[in-house]
């Protein structure tokens, strides 16, 4: 993560945002990031993203030249998140020499308006047919899919664009984390891990499972919206010759590695205390002295909604 992004962040999970930044950079399909450059609508298109969190998606649009027109409407239902989005974009926007100014519901960056819209997605659902400004031209969703019931809210989302409009979901877990070197308590651990996200509840509903991204092969088919491309996104994270990792890659695998211990510490009905004490232990240890390596399995699929 750049300095201009840290001097801006309020929250841990803000900072871990921005950090993995580079590492979903590296890992998001070209193969599939080319089918979505061929379905982009021409103009100024009617982008929303779901899930938005703190905006390094439009950011990595523009920078890629993929978006730089039109509206892009970052939908969270973390208040203080989309904040954070607003100074960090501005940031971000500042150290490339592109003009952004303040609007009453979000910035102008350029020739593209960003809106701010805060929401609980399951209630943005509800109210979809009075959503501002009507149906997207585009909807995308990074990192999110896996965290809510796919097959119950995935014809709700593909109603929030127009007729054949193009999705783009992507890095959609698909229950494979390997860390390295390897230890004897890894599977233990992260069999216990997928279980618990399985059985993950939010706003009181189930919320994601451990191997989304292949069965959003059946459920997009099944909701009449097959994919059109569909790619692997690993993320693959290692230090570099010098035993340092990129940016700031070392704070997102300590996050990755205190998001397993929260997930777990109350279970020790699957994983002994002692066992996963241990397990933390070792990988912190391996983390400090730049050789830990972290590899998750993810997929990515772009297509259009049903005509």
């Amino acid at each position: 993560m750049t300095s201009f992004g840290e001097a801006s962040m309020t929250s841990g999970y803000a900072r871990y945002l921005a950090a993995k930044t580079s590492v979903d950079d590296r890992a998001l399909n070209q193969h599939v990031l080319a089918e979505l450059r061929r379905l982009m609508p021409a103009g100024a298109p009617r982008v929303l993203e779901v899930g938005a969190g703190l905006g390094t998606m439009v950011a990595r649009l523009m920078d890629w030249g993929v978006v730089g027109t039109g509206e892009y409407i970052l939908l969270d239902a973390d208040r203080p998140l989309l904040d954070d989005s607003r100074r960090w974009l501005r940031d971000w926007a500042a150290a490339r020499g592109l003009r952004s100014d303040l609007l009453p519901d979000g910035l102008q960056v350029g020739d593209l308006r960003v809106r701010l819209e805060h929401a609980e997605l399951g209630r943005y659902l509800e109210a979809a047919h009075g959503a501002q400004g009507g149906p997207a031209d585009v909807l995308i969703a990074n990192a999110v899919l896996d965290l809510v019931d796919v097959p119950a809210i995935l014809p709700g989302l593909l109603r929030l664009l127009v007729p054949g409009g193009v999705y783009w979901f992507t890095i959609n877990y698909d229950g494979e984390s390997i860390f390295a070197p390897g230890h004897p308590h890894d599977d233990q651990v992260m069999q216990a891990y997928h279980r618990d996200m399985d059985e993950r509840v939010r706003y009181g509903r189930p919320a994601g499972e451990s191997r989304t991204g292949r069965r959003l092969f059946h459920y997009l088919r099944a909701a009449g919206a097959p994919a059109l491309a569909a790619g692997s996104s690993d993320w693959v994270v290692s230090a570099g010759p010098d035993g340092n990792y990129p940016d700031d890659e070392a704070y997102f695998l300590r996050s990755i590695l205190g998001t397993i211990q929260n997930a777990l510490r109350s279970r020790p009905d699957r994983v002994e205390p002692a066992d996963l004490a241990d397990w933390l232990a070792i990988r912190c240890r391996q983390l400090a002295a730049g050789e830990l390596v972290y590899i998750a399995h993810q997929l990515d699929f772009v297509g259009r909604s049903p005509g």
